[in-house]
């Protein structure tokens, strides 16, 4: 009997333990005693009478017939692989690859003219539950050590995206400015389909890989920046911040000083996503 056959023909559910009759939601299960053979050959296998259908342990079927079961936590799901043979762990290790910021950024050339050329900025990784997306916990040292990669790809004064300047022309995610910039470095740390963990209001709340947008509503003015430090010196606490778009080019470390920023932005908005 082929596996797939050898699958297809048992009934397959949840496992009530216990030696004894049991009832769940209405649904009485005994213990089977018929046995159960594979390829002609009787196998050990606990199996559960209930309606007159026999239950077994999908894990047991892919032990028994040879292909593997896992539990995915990330994705909550079972995931069974029949080109794979059985193994014993039942917890599937979430590859988080490709590891470094350089694999996951790339770069379609759109169009050039006299004064710019035009990218397409794409950022492929994934979204790792408590962690950053190369699979590093997110510590402060740990984000500040993706930032640098980042910087080293776009550089101090990088030409950034600006329609209104010369220099080059970057779109991320439909945007070419600072929230373009923002939003890539914000996918690049914590995964394309990343979601904020808290938002919050008062700067002096801020922390190293929390994406900010300065904003004060009744002048209409605003901008998207990455925390890539915080430090305090004798004119008070600061942020040290990464950006694109600062006069059509990236700037790094360039620092806001809390007290000016909420004055200047009253209405600004932390995004945390860790």
């Amino acid at each position: 009997m082929k596996k797939k056959d050898f699958a297809a023909g048992l009934v397959l559910g949840a496992v009530i333990f216990g030696a004894t009759p049991a009832i769940a939601s209405g649904i009485i299960a005994e213990l089977s005693s018929q046995p159960i053979y594979v390829d002609g050959v009787q196998v050990e296998m606990t199996a559960y009478s209930i309606n007159g259908n026999n239950y077994v342990k999908l894990r047991d079927i892919g032990e028994a017939v040879g292909f593997d079961v896992s539990w995915n936590s990330t994705e909550q799901r079972v995931d069974i692989d029949s080109t794979s043979p059985y193994t014993a762990d039942d917890t599937v290790v979430v590859d988080s690859t490709p590891h470094t910021v350089a694999e996951m950024v790339s770069e379609t050339y759109l169009s050039s003219n006299d004064t710019k050329t035009s990218y397409q900025v794409t950022v492929t990784n994934q979204t790792i539950d408590g962690k950053l997306s190369n699979g590093q916990d997110p510590t402060e040292e740990n984000i500040r050590a993706m930032l640098e990669e980042i910087i080293a790809i776009y550089p101090q004064y990088t030409s950034w995206g600006a329609t209104y300047n010369d220099g080059d022309l970057h779109w991320y995610e439909g945007h070419t400015a600072c929230n373009s910039y923002a939003y890539m470095v914000r996918d690049i740390l914590y995964g394309t389909d990343c979601e904020p963990a808290e938002t919050l209001t008062d700067l002096s709340q801020v922390q190293t890989g929390d994406i900010v947008y300065l904003k004060n509503t009744s002048t209409n003015r605003g901008h998207w920046m990455v925390v890539s430090g915080v430090g305090t010196n004798s004119l008070g606490m600061y942020i040290n911040s990464m950006s694109g778009n600062s006069n059509a080019m990236v700037f790094v470390d360039a620092p806001y000083y809390l007290s000016a920023a909420q004055e200047e932005y009253p209405d600004s908005v932390i995004y945390r996503y860790y």
